[in-house]
């Protein structure tokens, strides 16, 4: 009883014969007697047109082929045989007749298509087979078959050696195994050193096998006898393997032939691997151990299962880089592949980015956080239950185990501020490739700043990693070795740059709020809880994952800029607009202050203010007059920094000459609630700059006179004032910066 989909393939089996003029036959139809069942059709293919190459398949005149159709068709596939055995040797051809036609079914069958597409592919395999090109140059191998009756998946995760003829013999040693797989790790050769701990026999085969295995062990062993592996040896191997098995467990033969890779390159090692199962194991151990020189019982034992064993074939699923490319090689994450990173911080982002990296491939993690896994977080944090109480950093190198064993993970958890000020654990720090901090804390921001505050800098790229409140932003910045400061000087050049952009301001709003609605924090266990952000595991993942992609690009394609910014934005789901913004800024110049130990760091759209100031002075009032202006930015007091980030020209009441520059006042109160209100408190004034023409950029005996009234009178308010000189000239600028304490003048 047919199927409609059989009907359907039929009629168009009908269509095909009748426009062939006679090349293909039907010569028989066995409709199925039950419904479900497959209907088979016996065709006669004439094969004589097609071109023939030595090598490819000896296709007679006509061929008989039988395909078969399953009741599903075309959701389910036509199978297609050869109706006998002659061409069993042959790639492509598996259990002897059947017709391996597509690589990749899910993907290559078309059900629309119908038997005019399957007729169409038979067509072209047959062509391709007689002239050899089943498996054309440049295209992988098609590799043999065995046909697995075992559970068990052998993995194997090294490069095999390269067999020198006629044969490689030794094992590989089990490195992990449970229910499901058992892994491969190391490959050692029979005269070697035998290690301790599970073994599995190998025969590595510099030649070729059938492409379809025996799958009884005699037949295996005359095959390999053929190629001059002495059965004896296989003998042997199992028998040390046998030892070194535990009772109760399988053991493994890994074979192993030059069946793999591109046709026409190099052939690479094809495995395939079978269990001998664990009650015969314990069998042959026992022989063992009753065996003498005078009554050699195993070897007996071993020659009478050998002729009646049948093989049990376990899957081998590759995990050799010499066959397997990885599925991630063309990634912006490729970029981590054996690197060595510092993760200051597991948790949302810390966590999610352990996992990223482990699957990467990174080489060696170093998790640093003194917290613990509470309930709570496991809403969005990548923890399981069983890991609550446990360290986050402990939990998290766990986790990266159990995803790729191969990453070496060190957990600490250590308070990573401490951690900074010593000397020796800091050095284990700065042996990494990168470091990343996603402690989202004000504290590990300032640490890192005092640290890496000197010259010359030393420290690998540092990336710093933090979400919004509602976890639909994302704001990540980087600092390379040359760059003046780390993620709090960063943090707030952002911070400035958004404050120009009127787009930009959602970003403000969400990382420096304003709003008292903004200002109030969440705890999720009100009044014993540490303030948190709201969000999901999704909305985590999501951003984390694009930081974590948008880092590896900077991190594989390095810019001139020294320091660099960027924001992600998932509101524009919302909203239907995304609004991210990138920044990067070459290094400020650095200034020493000799006379309170500050240190000044001009930007360089300061700098190039100035000297424009100049020039303008030098055409209007000729090279010898002195200007200056005014000078905004920052100090941080703790860390003894002044950022200079804005200059303004002289102010209008200001007195320029050749003797000196009186700067005047007018306007600059106003200039300054501009600058503050602008960028929230980022920038304000701080100090003046003036020229000495053609001099050296040190304070006058003038400038000594301005600091001491200015700081010991009523009018100017501020605790210090910075006084930057230029000397020499707009095209050669000499600079210094000196900051005058109102302390200094205090008795």
């Amino acid at each position: 009883m047919k199927s409609e989909g059989q009907a359907w393939a039929l009629g168009q089996l009908a269509e095909i014969v009748q426009a062939s003029s006679g090349s293909l036959e039907i010569i028989e139809i066995v409709e199925p007697a039950v419904q479900g069942e497959t209907a088979s059709v016996s065709l006669s293919v004439d094969c004589s047109g097609y071109p023939r190459k030595e090598g490819g398949i000896p296709l007679k005149a006509r061929e008989r082929l039988l395909l078969k159709l399953p009741a599903k068709f075309p959701l389910e596939l036509p199978r297609l045989h050869f109706a006998h055995k002659r061409y069993r040797d042959f790639s492509h051809v598996q259990w002897g007749d059947y017709i391996c036609l597509y690589q990749a079914p899910d993907s290559e069958w078309q059900p629309e298509d119908g038997l005019f597409g399957f007729m169409q592919r038979v067509d072209d395999w047959l062509r391709a087979a007689a002239v050899s090109e089943l498996d054309p140059a440049g295209m992988p191998l098609h590799p043999p078959v065995t046909y697995g009756v075992s559970g068990t998946k052998v993995v194997p995760t090294q490069n095999t050696p390269t067999p020198e003829p006629p044969f490689w013999a030794g094992y590989a040693k089990i490195t992990r195994e449970n229910e499901n797989r058992i892994e491969l790790g190391q490959w050692i050769e029979h005269s070697g050193t035998i290690p301790d701990g599970r073994l599995a026999a190998v025969v590595l085969l510099p030649t070729g096998m059938p492409h379809e295995y025996p799958d009884t062990l005699s037949g295996l062993l005359k095959e390999l006898k053929a190629r001059d592996v002495p059965v004896e040896i296989i003998r042997l191997m199992i028998q040390l393997g046998v030892l070194r098995s535990e009772s109760g467990k399988s053991l493994i033969f890994v074979l192993g032939a030059a069946m793999r890779g591109i046709a026409g390159g190099q052939r690479l090692q094809h495995q395939a691997c079978w269990q001998i199962d664990a009650k015969r194991v314990d069998e042959i151990r026992e022989a063992i151990k009753a065996s003498t020189d005078d009554s050699p019982v195993d070897i007996a034992d071993f020659y009478i299962w050998a002729e009646k064993a049948k093989i049990e074939w376990c899957g081998v699923l590759e995990d050799r880089p010499e066959i397997v490319t990885r599925r991630d090689a063309e990634s912006a994450l490729a970029w981590w592949a054996g690197r060595h990173v510092v993760l200051f911080g597991c948790g949302a982002i810390g966590s999610a980015v352990a996992m990223l990296l482990a699957r990467a491939g990174v080489g060696k993690l170093q998790l640093y956080d003194k917290d613990s896994v509470k309930p709570g977080i496991l809403v969005r944090q990548l923890f399981d239950r069983y890991q609550i109480g446990v360290n986050k950093a402990k939990a998290t190198a766990e986790n990266v185990r159990f995803a790729n064993p191969s990453v070496e993970a060190l957990q600490s958890s250590a308070d990573v501020v401490r951690l900074l000020e010593n000397t020796d654990r800091l050095a284990d720090v700065l042996a990494a490739d990168v470091i990343i901090n996603a402690t989202a804390s004000t504290m590990v921001a300032t640490s890192l700043e005092k640290q890496f505050q000197g010259w010359p800098k030393t420290h690998p790229p540092i990336i710093s990693m933090a979400l919004g409140h509602k976890a639909d932003q994302a704001l990540m910045t980087m600092a390379v070795q040359d760059a003046p400061g780390i993620t709090l000087d960063i943090d707030r050049r952002t911070k400035i740059a958004l404050s120009n952009l009127p787009k930009a301001k959602h970003v403000l709003d969400e990382f420096w709020p304003v709003s008292p609605d903004r200002t109030r924090l969440f705890q999720p266990e009100p009044g014993c809880s540490s303030p948190t952000f709201r969000g999901s595991a999704a909305d985590v993942m999501a951003l984390t994952a694009q930081m974590t992609n948008v880092a590896s690009r900077w991190l594989a394609n390095p810019s001139a800029a020294v320091s660099r910014a960027r924001s992600f934005d998932l509101t524009g789901q919302r909203t239907g607009a995304l609004r991210e913004f990138e920044f990067d800024w070459p290094s400020d110049v650095i200034l020493p202050d000799g006379r309170n130990d500050f240190q000044v760091r001009v930007s360089q759209a300061a700098l190039s203010g100035m000297r424009s100031w100049m020039r303008r002075s030098e055409r209007v009032n000729g090279r010898h007059v002195e200007t200056g202006g005014i000078l905004f930015g920052h100090t941080d007091e703790f860390l003894k920094i002044i950022w200079v980030d804005e200059i303004s020209g002289p102010p209008p009441d200001s007195v320029q000459s050749a003797a000196a520059f009186v700067c005047g006042t007018a306007g600059v109160f106003e200039m300054n609630a501009e600058k503050i209100k602008r960028t929230r408190k980022s920038v304000a004034f701080v100090g003046m700059w003036h020229t000495h023409p053609g001099g050296m950029p040190l304070p006058s005996h003038t400038d000594y006179s301005a600091m001491a009234k200015l700081l010991t009178g009523d009018e100017f308010q501020a605790k210090r004032f910075l006084m930057m000189i230029i000397g020499a000239d707009s095209s050669r600028p000499l600079i210094s910066g000196t900051v005058f304490e109102r302390a200094d003048y205090q008795s």
